[in-house]
């Protein structure tokens, strides 16, 4: 709203500026109109009458110039201020995600915070006799099981139905995880529900009554850690 209001100022500025440089006498002429009263009762009439144009037409000139260069200087001071913001906004979000993973006594919730971190995992399944993968981004800790979230309408949904062993890996840039495991439908509205309300984005899609949105838990679960010159890390759920 400040960067707005003050674009906004800068614009009537620059166009009172360019008016009485371009039309000077006209320029003269409005002014006079609305003050006539002050330069009456300050006794300078006859000095406002005869002030020349020129000196008119080199002050906007100076006005635009000025009103240019501090334009420009503090949009740049507001571009650096918001990418300030943004910079301190992201690494306070990383550096929270980070502090609550515990990669050398891992659990679930661990196997959670690090899909949630990745931000992007890869699920794979099954058609017939062909693998296969798809990026997803749905994670959710829901009464102590781990779900994923899908619609029942994508191939994905009829896969797991026939063959419901998947398997699941991400990668941070340091570490990765692979999961192996059994999904289980869960219909019930809570489930759903609670995966909606967990990413509010997905509302614009999918409700939890709609018939199609539907979650899964993952069951009889192997996750396992792999980073370069550590031994790899192995949870069960």
């Amino acid at each position: 709203m400040t960067i707005i209001f003050f674009k906004v100022v800068f614009i009537v500025f620059i166009v009172i500026a360019l008016f009485g440089f371009f039309f000077t006498r006209k320029f003269l002429d409005i002014q006079y109109r609305f003050f006539s009263w002050y330069y009456k009762l300050a006794g300078i009439e006859a000095q406002f009458k005869t002030k020349s144009p020129a000196v008119i037409k080199t002050t906007s000139l100076i006005g635009i110039v000025f009103l240019c260069f501090f334009y420009f200087a503090a949009m740049e001071d507001f571009e650096k201020k918001n990418q300030n913001a943004a910079a301190a906004a992201t690494e306070g979000q990383k550096t929270e995600v980070t502090e609550t993973i515990n990669l050398e006594d891992p659990d679930m919730k661990t196997v959670y915070d690090f899909l949630k971190k990745c931000e992007t995992y890869y699920l794979a399944t099954v058609e017939n006799d062909q693998p296969r993968v798809r990026p997803f981004g749905t994670i959710d800790l829901f009464e102590d099981k781990l779900y994923i979230q899908t619609g029942k309408v994508k191939n994905v949904s009829k896969q797991m139905a026939k063959n419901p062993k998947v398997e699941i890996c991400a990668f941070d840039g340091n570490t990765w995880i692979r999961i192996e495991a059994t999904v289980v439908n869960d219909d019930r509205i809570e489930a759903k529900q609670h995966m909606l309300d967990n990413y509010p984005s997905l509302r614009q899609m999918y409700k939890a009554d709609d018939n199609n949105t539907q979650v899964l838990y993952l069951k009889d679960a192997t996750a396992t850690f792999y980073s370069f010159g550590k031994e790899p890390k192995v949870v069960k759920f």
